[in-house]
């Protein structure tokens, strides 16, 4: 063999090599590849079981789902019927009478996608081949044993509920808080205690059309304990979101630092004589009152009355629904208040509202409680900035003249503190130790220093 051959043919031996190294790593990223698509697949399938017109930006369907078992003809019925999860359930063993979909587990998914194509399901007309293999994917691979995670009678995680505190406060925290209340309408305490199977579905897979990621990478054991400490979350807004909502009712811009827009609130009556500044107007209490009761409480008459009613009725209401009221046209606080400010405020009037009339006699304005039973109170905590006769601040008059004349004022300022103040909120505080201060308060005298 020649010299001349020799080097060729070692010349083919180092590209054969070189290819077979090429081709095996190919190999191999293209099967990483189809992993990774897969679970994406799946994941985007579970996001499409819970709600499909949602996670694909689609117009429901116009006629109510031929196989759901159910009343009514609204369009949110409409688009309900043909969501998998109302017949299937969050936990794929069956809703509304209808059977679960856990027996398909590990079956094939162009056999699933034919079930969903047939005439039971219908399913071709609004979603693509991309997205009914998806769906398939979901039900063959995806679902996982809720029984395994989740008591059937308790509705408890089966983990220890501090494991993945860490994981929640560095990942989960940064949309939804330390406490789960950040998002709107969204408390992720009572979310997890009510719905648990939901959570978990969320979890694994995300939630439709919105940007919370699928955490299926994951072990399903840190998952369960992840939901287990959203358990441990409180179910209700926090009392700091509550009493900065009362501050914010209180006085806005000055919490907020924000400007006032000039003149009168579009929304005040014009056809009464003004007796208030014309950036008091803008104030949550100037129109609704201080007891939250507007026209029908202390505002009934005198300068703040307006024929504007309280605010009374939104106490417990949905507070996606108290937001949006803010934000309207006859509020227009959207453009004034950042999200955070409407969510508190929001917050406030959907579980910051006390009824005073547990604490002040309406007829007499007197408090109804014995201060004297709460007596070391106001000179240790109130009196160290108001003075031990309450005539310290001269920005404002003495309490006990505000306590006496405005009783409803000094009780809620009492309950959330004073807009971007240090006064402390004492919320916490048993309703007889508020009803005992606020009599206190009231037996200081009511006039300044001469």
């Amino acid at each position: 063999m020649s010299q001349e051959w020799k080097m060729i043919r070692k010349s083919l031996q180092l590209l054969f090599c070189i290819g077979s190294v090429w081709c095996a790593a190919s190999q191999e990223a293209g099967a990483a590849d189809k992993i990774t698509d897969l679970d994406a697949s799946i994941a985007r399938g579970g996001r499409l079981y819970s709600d499909w017109m949602i996670e694909l930006d689609a117009r429901p369907p116009e006629k109510l789902h031929q196989g759901f078992v159910g009343e009514g003809s609204s369009q949110k019925v409409i688009s309900e019927s043909w969501r998998c999860v109302s017949c299937h359930g969050w936990d794929y063993k069956g809703a509304n009478s209808l059977p679960g979909i856990r027996g398909k587990v590990g079956a094939v998914p162009s056999e699933i996608v034919t079930i969903l194509k047939d005439q039971t399901h219908g399913y071709q007309d609004y979603l693509e081949p991309d997205d009914l293999l998806d769906l398939a994917r979901f039900i063959s691979l995806g679902m996982v044993d809720m029984d395994q995670m989740v008591e059937r009678g308790t509705g408890k995680a089966k983990a220890y509920g501090l494991a993945q505190r860490p994981f929640f406060e560095t990942v989960c925290a940064m949309c939804h808080g330390a406490e789960g209340q950040s998002l709107p309408g969204v408390s992720l305490g009572h979310f997890a205690i009510q719905q648990p199977y939901l959570t978990l579905h969320s979890i694994f897979n995300g939630h439709p059309g919105a940007v919370m990621p699928s955490l299926r990478a994951f072990e399903e054991a840190k998952l369960i304990e992840l939901l287990a400490y959203m358990q441990t979350l409180p179910e209700s807004a926090s009392l700091v979101s509550i009493v900065r909502g009362g501050r914010l009712y209180d006085n806005w811009f000055m919490e907020t630092g924000r400007d006032v827009p000039e003149g009168l609130h579009p929304a005040y009556p014009t056809q009464m004589e003004v007796e208030v500044k014309p950036k008091q107007t803008w104030l949550c209490r100037e129109c609704h009152g201080w007891d939250y009761r507007g026209k029908d409480g202390a505002y009934a008459k005198g300068k703040h009355f307006t024929g504007i009613k309280g605010i009374a009725d939104k106490k417990g209401a949905d507070v996606r629904e108290v937001m949006a009221i803010l934000k309207d046209d006859t509020h227009g606080y959207g453009a004034l208040l950042g999200r955070d400010d409407l969510l508190d405020l929001a917050n406030f009037v959907r579980e910051g509202q006390l009824d005073m009339d547990v604490y002040i006699d309406s007829t007499t304005k007197k408090a109804k409680g014995n201060y004297q039973e709460h007596a070391k109170f106001y000179p240790t905590i109130c009196g160290n900035c108001h003075g031990p006769k309450g005539r310290a601040i001269r920005t404002m008059g003495a309490l006990g003249h505000v306590a006496n004349e405005d009783p409803w004022k000094a009780l809620h300022k009492i309950l959330n503190g004073h807009p971007a103040e240090e006064m402390p909120a004492w919320r916490s505080l048993d309703e007889e130790t508020i009803k005992d201060l606020m009599g206190y308060i009231q037996a200081l005298p009511k006039k300044k220093r001469s």
